[in-house]
């Protein structure tokens, strides 16, 4: 609220006057500043004590607002800065705890053309190193989704991928693909028991009955030996449940 004036036979007679000084005012970046050119116009309000010197407590407040504006601001943004200040500081204001009021403040800023390039390959570099951890980042995820599709559709992952990088087959292609496998099953190696599973089904698939049966036999022993004689006992009942008859003749127990 705006102090309304009183003159006082005792008061001295105020003051008014105006602002122009010239000062840097920091940026958002240490080191960079902006370059202000200030002016404006003050005055005195009536009071028993006035301030020793009002031009300089006008300047002190005008100033301490323009930083709060200009710390959070970079320098490529001058332009922009300046019609803030000039929004805040062309009202009068009432200065706090000091008998002064500024009547109003126009503020030019400038900037060394050095410190705007600085600025810029700052903003630059800054903005392709975030790119470049985005695409790390991207890269990093696609790795793991094909490790993970690896681990459980090797085939299907695999022909996808010749579907649409179909330069990548040569001569060398197969020894790349038993090096992936390994790698894989490295990393994942609970794929080693489908892997032993599907060697184990090829191989029983080529025996004869005697051999098959010796086979389960041998394998229900191992089983035994292991404290597990119930899998024992499973691996028999399967296997009299899942073999072919051959005439009337059935597979020996």
């Amino acid at each position: 609220m705006r102090r309304r004036r009183r003159n006082h036979p005792g008061w001295p007679q105020p003051r008014a006057g105006r602002l122009d000084t010239t000062c840097a005012l920091p940026s958002n970046i240490t080191g960079r500043i902006f370059q202000l050119q200030l002016t404006g116009q003050w005055e005195e309000l009536p009071a028993t004590r006035q301030h020793h010197d009002p031009r300089a407590a006008a300047t002190h407040h005008v100033l301490t607002m323009a930083r709060a504006i200009t710390v959070q601001r970079p320098l490529t943004e001058h332009h922009a800065v300046q019609a803030h200040l000039n929004a805040v500081l062309g009202r009068p204001c009432d200065l706090p705890d000091v008998p002064v009021r500024l009547l109003w403040a126009h503020a030019q800023l400038t900037t060394d053309p050095q410190d705007l390039e600085a600025v810029l390959a700052y903003q630059r570099q800054y903005y392709e190193a975030e790119a470049h951890d985005r695409l790390v980042q991207r890269r990093r995820q696609r790795a793991q989704e094909l490790h993970d599709a690896l681990s459980t559709t090797p085939a299907l992952v695999l022909a996808h991928w010749f579907s649409d990088h179909p330069e990548t087959l040569d001569g060398d292609t197969i020894d790349r693909l038993e090096q992936l496998v390994l790698a894989v099953t490295a990393y994942a190696p609970e794929t080693v028991w489908v892997h032993t599973a599907h060697l184990l089904q090829t191989f029983v698939q080529q025996l004869d009955r005697d051999a098959r049966h010796h086979l389960i036999h041998s394998m229900a022993q191992v089983f035994t030996r292991y404290d597990r004689p119930d899998l024992a006992e499973q691996l028999h009942t399967t296997y009299r449940d899942t073999a072919p008859v051959n005439g009337s003749e059935q597979d020996r127990r």
